[in-house]
């Protein structure tokens, strides 16, 4: 299936924007941003953490002082992954042993990356049957997390999100567009940002600037999406057709920009 910008051009919605009314924050061009949901809290108050806010795979994960920046915002999913900046809690070389390093990595599907999140606000790695855990209870920022026996600890307490579920919907990609094109947000078009167009057969339709974490099916790629736009009029008999990307966002979900090949299953979870 093709990606389909003749039939929502970019210049359409500019006629379609007139008519819609919106707020003026929902107007302001901004960049999307990479983080994901909230907080995760530990020992001592202090926040799990990417250190140096690095999306390089194999960043240690770490505890430092709490500070709202989008190295400290996770995602929990209903596919039990644990996300920051587009990647996923990941324990390293896929061991099972007392004292395995976490860090950041590629999503992959992999049981290294799959947690579960009890009441008992222990984070569970059920390859290992371990728990997260701030290596030798000590809260001094930067201090390496791992995985180790479940002890109850509270150097194993921790304060996550609850597990955000995820609709199955079709993307494709909006394709070339022309020079100085505007959103139905009335923002310049950006082929390379991560944004997107909602369907105008959702209902309720999203409004401009939601974000929504958007994971490839294939291959569990994720990132965040903000929503600028209004588009994909087209329906697919397999799967409901929820979101056009950008070339540049569709390309980093490992989604090909071949015309032949324009769309991706994907799970899309509001977060705002």
């Amino acid at each position: 299936m093709a990606a389909q910008p003749p039939t929502r051009s970019v210049l359409f919605r500019t006629v379609l924007a007139a008519a819609v009314a919106v707020s003026a924050g929902a107007l302001a061009v901004s960049p999307a941003r990479a983080a994901t949901g909230v907080a995760i809290t530990g020992l001592a108050g202090k926040c799990l953490d990417v250190a140096g806010a690095n999306s390089a795979d194999g960043t240690p994960v770490q505890l430092y002082d709490c500070n709202g920046s989008n190295a400290q915002q996770w995602t929990v999913g209903s596919d039990g992954t644990v996300r920051a900046l587009g990647k996923c809690l990941d324990v390293t070389g896929n061991s099972t042993a007392d004292g395995a390093k976490a860090q950041l990595w590629t999503c992959n599907g992999g049981a290294n990356q799959k947690w579960t999140v009890t009441a008992a606000h222990d984070i569970v790695n059920p390859q290992a049957d371990k728990c997260l855990d701030v290596t030798g209870n000590t809260s001094a920022n930067g201090t390496r997390i791992q995985i180790w026996t479940c002890t109850g600890g509270a150097n194993q307490k921790w304060t996550a999100p609850a597990a955000q579920s995820g609709e199955k919907c079709w993307a494709t990609h909006y394709g070339p567009q022309p020079p100085g094109a505007l959103t139905a947000s009335g923002e310049l078009f950006d082929n390379n940002a991560d944004t997107a167009a909602t369907s105008l057969s959702r209902q309720p339709q999203l409004p401009f600037g939601t974000r929504v974490q958007v994971t490839n099916v294939a291959n569990g790629r994720s990132l965040v999406v903000r929503i600028n736009d209004r588009g994909t009029f087209v329906q697919t008999p397999q799967e409901p057709k929820c979101l056009d990307l950008t070339d540049g966002a569709f390309s980093r979900l490992g989604g090909s920009l071949n015309p032949d090949a324009g769309h991706i299953v994907v799970t899309q979870t509001v977060l705002n």
